[in-house]
């Protein structure tokens, strides 16, 4: 299989090697001298802007933060055209990223290894997503933050003590931008050519009264899409759109501020966002064929199998909605929701929140956060990358959420070496998922699982509620000026109710024609309830303002649930909660008079109960909890401006995750042998991890984690020179780099992607005034393409032998904007 294969093995092992020296020699110069404190970069000083993040829920400088966390600020944002949290995986090592095929909620997402579930609709996320103070454990809500972004901060590493359940990964924490004291105004306006997107967003800022201010920013684009189909136009099933995926998307957000200089203050902010488009269906296409062509073979279409800009997906036709129509699990879906049988995305979000302060004395303050998410998904998609009707899986899937939470705590500012922080947090939350899947687009025929189709693979709907209370507390003590000691944790409940399941037909329940839908009252009305308490520690030495040296110890959790994709509807659906626990260390500082700055981690966490998603029986997939996981590795992160207008960056990380304990289901076409019970082996055995029930299980203890590349990094410049006394040109550049990882949770070895590498460069033109930008903006230049989740194709024609095809969505090539921006 050959996506994007740099030439050799690990390419960047030797550079690696040598930046992490570079960066212990640094540290050690930091160290050494007496460099005056940091500041503000202006003028001739070559001292880098000091980054404020609010990780520990204060407004502290980066280098003040005993934690791991990479901040990155608007300028930057704006300057590589950064309109998501998928373009911002390249400047993260470590981050990883994407759409994935058959997850509703919108992506898969690993942070130093750790990920969850990328396809139960009612999962949390691993690794959560902070908006302006309202956590979300959704991929979906990433979209909320993609414009008028004042700075994204990634912590990584257990985050329960300030952050509460599903972030044992990390948390990537986004705040917008706030009015402003004076009226501001401005937009930009950019078409990407390759896939014929043209985007914009402007906002609007004032202040109301003296203590009052407004701002309003929209976004909108309109892409025609990069990915061409190659279904012949004649056919029955040919998509209506000859590109994808087609999208239209808009979002609004407005924020109010109240600030009159006493002790209250206030900040609300409420988004939209809305995107019509073809889905990431329109996408899906062969990665990797083990015997050269499709096992499901067109005749007429040509099939390169290989991850590029060019697919053979068919629509769905007519067929299905016509016989699937009597069909119906409620309002929310129905078998008449299957229509013209073209791919379709609706998602709509809402995402509020109010942030209130009140100085209950000069060194306390009381703060509130109220946050409200809401969305609703529809999604109409072929699953299995081919235009043969009688091999096409189609799908309608819905997902409902509305998610209210509260946060209160109280912060100590005394100016002894004493200093608190205590609060409780308050979640209810409701989840619908439905879902209607069948085999064969043409109604009569037989199809590929060898029954008349449409053959109904599921049908199901589940709604499931849940309640979740925590308190937490923080104790600082300095010990001297300069060692600080930080004890703490969250003591978390949690309750999910499975209120109701109904169950169309399923391949695990030995499904027949359609047979209507029944409630599945023995699985109705199921509870589960988890508690936690999640300790943390952390030693921070600063001999100075410009070097921290610290060490931590924390634990964390992921909340554990029922399975809401295509289960075996009989058994049981819960699933347990993902715990970790481990160290980290690091120092952070400044050298030569604050024009290096560097930051080096080191960290190991031990996982149990890793919660993976499985698929067996063809297209019935479980999640399940995984046993025990390893995670080490190191980062390091440098930055040194040379001269006011040339400043340079690199970042490395180095992971090693593995199984300790991991009994996976067999993939598709892997050897049987007895008794199977090696390491990479597939064979009927008693599975240790999972109450030693008996089935066809490989052992995949000591083998690497899913979606963990070793080695990931990035290296880049920024130059800016003047032109003309009225206006400047800055050039920047970049290249991001990933070595190889497994992209199936049953190990797959042809779902591997191999290590890549991607270049990213933009020319801007702005005025002396900052009003003006005229803009060239490439991303990955050298048009690279890869994948975060492969799967087998969802069914073999019978008597196949030998591996499955490997299907995936794709990532993104190559990308070049011309934008314009004006700011008042």
């Amino acid at each position: 299989m050959k996506f994007a294969q740099p030439k050799g093995r690990r390419p960047y092992k030797f550079a690696l090697l040598a930046s992490f020296v570079a960066g212990a020699s640094s540290l050690a110069v930091a160290s050494a001298q007496e460099a005056p404190p940091p500041a503000v970069s202006g003028g001739d000083s070559l001292v880098l802007e000091e980054i404020i993040v609010t990780a520990r829920k204060r407004s502290e400088t980066l280098i003040e933060v005993p934690a791991a966390i990479s901040a990155v600020g608007a300028l930057e944002l704006e300057r590589s055209a950064v309109n998501g949290v998928d373009a911002l995986a390249r400047k993260i090592p470590g981050f990883v990223i994407g759409e994935g095929g058959g997850t509703i909620q919108g992506g898969s997402i690993a942070l130093r290894g750790i990920s969850a579930s990328d396809s139960n609709p009612l999962g949390d996320q691993a690794v959560s997503f902070n908006i302006d103070g309202v956590q979300v454990a959704r991929a979906t809500v990433r979209r909320m933050g993609d414009f008028d972004t004042a700075q994204v901060e990634v912590m990584k590493g257990p985050q329960a003590l300030f952050y509460g359940k599903n972030s044992p990964g990390g948390i990537i924490s986004t705040r917008t931008a706030d009015p402003t004291d004076r009226f501001e105004a401005g937009g930009k306006l950019g078409y990407e050519i390759v896939a014929h997107e043209t985007r914009g967003e402007a906002y609007i800022s004032a202040p109301v009264t003296e203590a009052l201010g407004a701002r309003l920013a929209v976004y909108g684009s309109h892409m025609r899409g990069w990915v061409k189909n190659d279904v012949p136009r004649t056919d029955p099933l040919a998509p209506k759109d000859e590109y994808g995926p087609k999208t239209d998307e808009y979002a609004v957000r407005g924020t109010l501020k109240y600030d009159d200089g006493g002790p209250f203050n206030a900040r609300m902010k409420l988004a939209y966002n809305d995107v019509k488009g073809a889905g990431s269906g329109a996408n899906y296409q062969y990665v990797h064929c083990p015997r050269g062509q499709p096992l499901i073979n067109v005749p007429g279409v040509a099939e390169n199998c290989k991850a590029d800009d060019r697919i053979s997906t068919g629509a769905l036709g007519s067929g299905f909605a016509t016989a699937l129509a009597p069909m119906v699990l409620s309002d929310m879906l129905r078998g008449s929701d299957f229509g013209d049988g073209q791919g379709t995305l609706r998602q709509k979000q809402w995402l509020g929140g109010l942030e209130m302060n009140y100085d209950v004395a000069d060194d306390l303050t009381l703060t509130s956060v109220t946050g409200l998410y809401d969305v609703q998904i529809f999604n109409r998609t072929n699953f299995t990358a081919t235009s043969l009707p009688s091999a096409i899986l189609g799908s309608v899937n819905a997902l409902d959420i509305r998610e209210i939470s509260q946060e209160l705590r109280l912060t100590s500012n005394f100016s002894g070496p004493f200093n608190f922080m205590f609060g409780g947090q308050f979640q209810d939350s409701r989840a619908k998922s439905a879902s209607i899947a069948a085999f064969g687009a043409i109604p009569g025929q037989i199809s590929v699982v060898g029954r008349p189709s449409p053959f109904i693979a599921s049908g199901y709907l589940l709604d499931q509620k849940g309640e979740a209370y925590s308190a937490f507390a923080q104790l600082q003590y300095k010990i001297t000026p300069e060692l600080e000691l930080s004890v703490g944790g969250r003591l978390s409940t949690e309750e999910k109710e499975l209120v109701s399941v109904l169950d169309g037909t399923s391949l695990a329940t030995g499904a027949i024609e359609l047979v209507g839908v029944r409630p599945l009252l023995s699985n109705g009305n199921q509870k589960k309830s988890f508690n936690n308490l999640s300790p943390e520690f952390t030693l921070s030495y600063k001999p100075d303002r410009n070097l921290n040296f610290y060490g931590s110890y924390k634990e964390g959790f992921l909340s554990g649930g029922f399975n809401g994709g295509s289960a075996n509807f009989n058994g049981d659906l819960s699933y347990r909660p993902q715990y970790v626990k481990g160290w980290e260390a690091g120092v952070k500082g400044h050298a030569f008079d604050g024009a290096l700055t560097a930051d080096l981690a080191l960290y190991t966490y031990d996982i149990t109960d890793l919660q993976v998603q499985v698929t067996t029986q063809g297209t019935v997939q479980e999640l399940r909890n995984a046993g025990e996981v390893s995670s080490k590795g190191a980062e390091l992160s440098l930055n040194y401006r040379f001269t006011d207008d040339f400043s340079v960056y690199g970042n490395v990380a180095y992971a090693r995750g593995r199984y300790d304990a991991y009994y996976a289901a067999c993939y598709a076409g892997q050897t049987t042998v007895t008794p199977g019970t090696g390491v990479g082996q597939c064979g009927t055995q008693p599975n240790p991890t999972n109450n030693n029930i008996v089935g066809l299980l490989q052992n995949l203890s000591g083998t690497e984690l899913i979606r963990s590349p070793e080695w990931t990094g990035n290296v880049g410049f920024v130059y800016e020179t003047p032109v003309t006394e009225a206006f400047s040109a800055e050039l920047s550049g970049g290249m991001s780099f990933s070595s190889s990882y497994i992209t199936n949770a049953s190990s797959q070895p042809n779902s591997r992607q191999p290590n890549y590498a991607l270049l990213d460069a933009t020319v801007r033109f702005l005025d002396s005034d900052g009003k003006w930008e005229f803009a060239v903006i490439g991303r990955n230049l050298t048009d690279k393409y890869y994948i975060v989740r492969g799967t087998d194709i969802p069914a073999r024609p019978a008597g196949t032998v030998g591996y499955s095809d490997i299907i995936a969505v794709v990532n993104r090539g190559r990308e070049v904007m011309i934008r314009m921006g004006y700011k008042y």
